[in-house]
């Protein structure tokens, strides 16, 4: 397996996390997302599967969701309960249409079936390209986060990021061109399984109409909170929660 992830729990049922995009790996902190993602551990056995390093110049969100199917197929994994947040959301989507019989069940937080308004990404984009590490970290935390949590974090942050090497952008680079160009909308209708598509009016980065397009075409459930930003996902102290009580139902 090409590709890095973090198991944990011991649970019946298997659960499978594709976080959005980063600028590091995010399986380098394996216990905070162990803590972070607690409330499923007794239920399920976990996997949080990280994005391959060193991607090609023309990936796709297609090869993605391929490189996870391969994964999910040496791991033995089927049946699964599979979370996608942001560009996760993507990945799980174009799996869910590509492998339809290895997904049980289906949240997507903070994403969208057709990414129209990119202009955030080129922002992110750009500072990359020029290495200007600390304006990247900066923007991408308020892009992302709400003011309150990017007071508290940024200080942590920028001590995180401040060494970013070439590569690490280069790959994060390649992943927001794979992003950007996005679409699952002529195609969502494949997907047969039960959704939950979650979010907030507030995001930053996809509008509501954007997200809620997903509901539009698959008449799932869903739930947009009306604080927080794009990170809704590690804001809401009780979408775990929901999380757990759709997939359990």
């Amino acid at each position: 397996m090409n590709m890095e992830y973090v198991k944990f729990g011991d649970g019946p049922r298997n659960m499978v996390i594709l976080p959005g995009i980063s600028l590091r790996p995010v399986t380098g902190s394996p216990q905070a997302i162990i803590q972070a993602y607690e409330v499923f551990s007794k239920d399920f056995t976990v996997y949080l599967f990280d994005y391959p390093e060193s991607p090609k110049e023309d990936l796709r969100i297609d090869d993605l969701a391929e490189d996870i199917a391969n994964g999910l197929k040496e791991l033995e994994l089927s049946e699964i309960y599979l979370y996608g947040v942001s560009m996760g959301g993507m990945v799980a989507q174009k799996l869910c249409i590509l492998h339809p019989e290895m997904v049980k069940k289906m949240v997507l937080t903070s994403t969208v079936c057709k990414v129209e308004d990119h202009q955030k990404m080129d922002v992110w984009y750009d500072l990359a390209k020029d290495r200007d590490i600390m304006g990247l970290v900066s923007t991408f935390m308020k892009d992302v986060y709400s003011k309150e949590i990017y007071d508290q974090m940024i200080n942590v942050t920028f001590s995180m990021f401040k060494d970013l090497s070439s590569e690490e952008l280069r790959d994060f680079m390649i992943r927001l061109q794979a992003a950007k160009g996005f679409d699952t909308s002529e195609e969502l209708y494949k997907v047969k399984v039960p959704v939950l598509v979650l979010g907030s009016l507030k995001d930053r980065i996809f509008s509501f109409e954007e997200m809620n397009r997903i509901v539009e075409i698959l008449h799932c459930d869903s739930y947009f909170y009306e604080g927080y930003s794009h990170a809704v996902y590690d804001e809401a102290q009780d979408i775990k929660d929901r999380i757990l009580e759709f997939f359990m139902r």
